[in-house]
């Protein structure tokens, strides 16, 4: 059984991404960009590692920005090197 408090925490996650002070000094583009790429992980978290510089390269496609973007906002945030 789900308790009311396990149901708060899954909606805090989702967008947890967007409550840091990185993300919201990103441009819109960029922002609806991360979100994308953040949707796109969700979508497939057992091949993140595979996956993810290929998703980064069609998500910076798609809103017509560099890749270098989204994979500054990621290094900032997570502190690692991509």
């Amino acid at each position: 059984m789900i308790t009311l408090n396990q149901i708060r925490k899954l909606t805090l996650e989702k967008d947890e991404h967007k409550r840091s002070p990185v993300y919201k000094k990103l441009a819109p583009k960029a922002k609806k960009a991360v979100d994308d790429v953040m949707t796109m992980l969700v979508k497939t978290p057992t091949k993140v590692l595979s996956t993810f510089p290929q998703i980064i390269k069609d998500i910076s496609k798609k809103y017509s920005i560099q890749p270098k973007e989204i994979e500054t906002y990621f290094e900032k945030e997570t502190g690692l090197t991509i």
